[in-house]
């Protein structure tokens, strides 16, 4: 599907909860040391159950539970492939394509790492509980994975080789900026953001701590609100969005084609996806700081469109 398909589907609201694990997501899943359910918010087999709530454009996100001692086999697909801890520590593994030597990094909660298109990626849960592990694909459309011997399958571009290790964000080690929107000046504005990968269309974008890493196929960050504050009505008109809180509840709020407000309260894990275009905002509703997590379709975006004139808060 088009982009221009993505701005004819209207907000949408996933539960955690309703999503239905599928434990036959891979050939391997089934097999010891390789047991794993996949929850899909976006994108996945479109001919088998359970799908995806949305189909995917632009990216495609979900969550593998994996119990202790498992995870999945070297693979590889012909995009980036995000993978944060939510729960749990997990280690992921690749094979180095200059040595072909098998490198490793542990990664505990809220921290994470970009594997580029092409190189083989696996990883498993070393805690000793279920683990869950986010992940995020840089393509809507699915493709099924590669797995180790069916090199011959992966076309990506040719492009020299990254390092995984210099890809990796530990959430300690990624600053919060409270600059990057001129609205986080006023007491219902405030909220600092980890930008772990690439830009998130503020207008202060080289005011305070630069992003992690540079920009990719999409970006995606960690807000960070106090009790009250969040984000005004704004669009984004080049771009889909998608809000997913890690911690504390939050409404999100949107104004549909029509000029009809909506809003909806999200648990943690719950996500609200919109398409570009439409004016969306948020707020924490709980009762102390808050994480909500923020993917952006594409890299290098524009400054959104608000719906009130901040214009006297730029000087």
């Amino acid at each position: 599907m088009t982009k221009q398909t993505s701005k004819a589907v209207p907000t949408t609201i996933v539960r955690f909860a309703e999503i239905m694990p599928d434990w036959d997501a891979s050939p391997d899943a089934r097999e010891e040391g390789h047991h794993r359910a996949v929850y899909r918010y976006i994108g996945g087999p479109r001919d088998r159950e359970p799908k995806a709530a949305l189909p995917g454009w632009e990216f495609a996100n979900g969550i593998v539970m994996a119990p202790p001692g498992n995870g999945a086999p070297l693979h590889s697909h012909g995009f980036e492939e995000v993978f944060m801890v939510w729960e749990g520590a997990f280690e992921v593994f690749w094979v180095d394509a200059r040595d072909g030597e098998i490198k490793t990094v542990e990664l505990e909660r809220h921290d994470a790492i970009r594997i580029p298109p092409g190189v083989m990626r696996g990883y498993r849960n070393t805690g000793d509980d279920d683990g869950f592990l986010y992940y995020i694909h840089g393509r809507g459309a699915y493709e099924p994975p590669v797995f180790q011997g069916e090199e011959e399958r992966t076309v990506v571009d040719s492009a020299p080789y990254v390092d995984p290790l210099t890809q990796v964000v530990r959430y300690d080690e990624c600053p919060k900026n409270f600059q990057v929107y001129h609205e986080t000046s006023l007491p219902e504005g405030v909220r600092g953001i980890r930008r772990y990968i690439g830009h998130v269309g503020g207008e202060l974008e080289g005011v305070g701590p630069p992003p992690s890493l540079s920009e990719g196929e999409f970006s995606f960050v960690i807000n960070e609100n106090r009790v009250g504050s969040g984000a005004p009505l704004h669009d984004h008109p080049d771009l889909e969005e998608a809000f997913i809180p890690l911690e504390s509840d939050w409404t999100v709020f949107w104004t549909d084609a029509r000029g009809d407000s909506h809003q909806e309260v999200l648990g943690p894990w719950d996500m609200c996806w919109a398409p570009a275009g439409v004016q969306r905002g948020f707020r924490n509703t709980g009762r102390g700081w808050g994480k909500l997590h923020v993917i952006q379709g594409q890299g290098g975006a524009l400054p959104p469109a608000y719906d009130q004139d901040y214009s006297h808060l730029k000087n």
